[in-house]
């Protein structure tokens, strides 16, 4: 778990070194949503940063995806969890919740195409955080 927080902070400082106004970010947790919702939340305290994390299971090819966007700040104004996480289920085949807090979660059986998700995650992103 802890492996996955640093991961994804250290790809967050990198999003914030490039400019960027959010962090996508692949982590290596198989299926554990709770790894991957450790991932985030830690990220959203310490950077205030939109994310959203992907991890696989090659063996069964499914992938469990988290998404988090701080409620308070004017950072991810007209970021909506749900929106983003749906958008990005999309290749994989994936479903959600509605997600409360700022965080949301799904899974998707298509894990082969988790680079494609990932890429259409970052054009959602890019296009509400103008």
């Amino acid at each position: 778990m802890q492996k996955a927080v640093k991961v994804a902070t250290e790809m967050a400082d990198t999003a914030i070194a490039d400019g960027k106004a959010f962090c996508i970010s692949p982590i290596d947790v198989g299926l554990d949503p709770a790894a991957a919702r450790e991932a985030v939340v830690k990220v959203m305290e310490k950077k205030g940063l939109p994310i959203m994390v992907f991890s696989k299971d090659a063996v069964t090819n499914k992938a469990v995806v988290y998404a988090g966007v701080p409620v308070n700040g004017d950072t991810s104004k007209g970021l909506e969890v749900s929106e983003w996480l749906t958008a990005a289920l999309g290749p994989i085949k994936g479903r959600c919740g509605k997600g409360k807090g700022g965080l949301a979660q799904g899974q998707g059986t298509h894990a082969t195409h988790m680079k494609e998700a990932m890429d259409i995650a970052t054009e959602f992103a890019s296009m509400k955080l103008r």
